[in-house]
């Protein structure tokens, strides 16, 4: 069910926030926070074979006294630290896994980038790490990757994942089809990075390791950010519409868009430079997507039953996910739906999270925890 009134709900709380100016960053200090660890079964999966692996994962873990807990999980090119407003307004009042993914900063990896990483791969980390933590069942909020990631789990498991509140991407069913990452570039011209992702990885992660602070900030922009036009578009570089812009307008690095602040840009680029790019790359694989298809339509169920939200930026360079939502009918497949829209850009959580929190928390009324 799709409650387009929800937007109505919202109309005088968030009046004023609509046309605010991006919040500013504040001080958050992500070197203070100590990381959990848990080894996990995985699969190492190559020439049709399987082999049962262990990966030992990071998350973060706070407020582990609190009753009920909610998940969060990050995107790319991110960390866990994208949730910092979020911490500080939801840490109060519930328990917060956030998993730092696999190939991300101290979390392993499986050797084989295009097939050993599928939804469900990640889906089961963030199992295990609620297993560790020995937490029942949690709403799984996520943007960008973390999207994908969160609906693979309110479709998959139900039973562990009772809520699924998602940032910008739409769900998209195996029902509809499998379209590889050439078909969506041709669709979205902004989707053209992934394809240089899937398809060129060790030239990507070659070209972003040697700028790390550049890749985080290339993305890390606001809805007033001027971007290069043909930023995402290109197959064959990520960079370089930023080299080309930089260059034309005589500037020594990519703007900062004082989204977060200098503390938290710099644990990033630390984080990124333990591992490299290569293995964030796992996501937009095609032997993964395809493995992921596969695994949806051999299951049959393509719904979800769970609440779901879907709160769509309206000035993200990426896409118009309000509209995407709608050419690939992500409502006909989720049962108890509502969804909005927030004047920024790809980042609304760490654009502006006053508004955001506020439509998060009344969402979570929605949310029932039976454990």
């Amino acid at each position: 069910m799709v409650n387009s009134l929800y937007a109505l709900a919202f109309a005088s709380s968030l009046l004023a926030g609509a046309s605010a100016a991006p919040s500013p960053a504040v001080a958050f200090d992500p070197w203070s926070y100590q990381k959990k660890f848990v080894t996990c079964n995985a699969e190492e999966r190559a020439a049709n074979k399987s082999t049962p692996i262990k990966l030992k994962l990071a998350y973060l873990d706070i407020n582990p006294t609190a009753k009920k807990t909610l998940v969060m999980a990050h995107g790319w090119p991110s960390m866990w630290t994208t949730y910092r407003h979020q911490i500080a307004e939801f840490g109060k009042d519930y328990r917060l896994i956030i998993p730092e993914h696999r190939g991300f900063g101290d979390s392993q990896h499986p050797k084989s980038l295009d097939n050993s990483n599928t939804m469900g791969d990640f889906v089961n980390d963030i199992i295990c790490m609620m297993d560790d933590a020995k937490v029942s069942q949690a709403p799984c909020i996520g943007n960008d990757f973390g999207a994908q990631v969160c609906w693979e789990a309110g479709r998959a498991r139900p039973d562990r994942f009772n809520g699924v509140f998602n940032v910008g991407i739409p769900y998209v069913s195996a029902g509809i089809g499998f379209t590889p990452n050439s078909g969506l570039a041709k669709l979205n011209k902004f989707f053209g990075y992934q394809v240089y992702l899937s398809d060129h990885p060790y030239l990507a992660a070659v070209e972003l390791d040697d700028s790390p602070r550049w890749a985080i900030r290339s993305c890390a922009q606001v809805a007033d950010s001027q971007l290069p036009a043909d930023f995402l578009t290109k197959t064959d570089t990520f960079l370089g519409p930023w080299r080309q812009y930089v260059e034309s307008h005589q500037i020594e690095r990519i703007p900062f868009s004082g989204i977060m602040t200098q503390e938290v840009e710099d644990y990033m680029v630390e984080s990124y430079k333990k591992q490299g790019f290569y293995n964030t790359f796992n996501g937009y694989q095609m032997g993964n997507r395809k493995r992921t298809y596969d695994h949806e339509v051999a299951q049959g169920n393509y719904t979800l039953s769970v609440p779901t939200f879907a709160l769509y930026p309206t000035r993200d360079p990426v896409s118009n996910w309000e509209d995407f939502a709608k050419q690939v009918k992500a409502a006909s497949f989720l049962k108890n739906h509502y969804n909005t829209t927030i004047a920024t850009a790809h980042w609304p959580h760490e654009e502006k999270p006053e508004e955001f929190n506020r439509i998060l928390r009344q969402w979570l009324g929605n949310v029932t925890y039976t454990a």
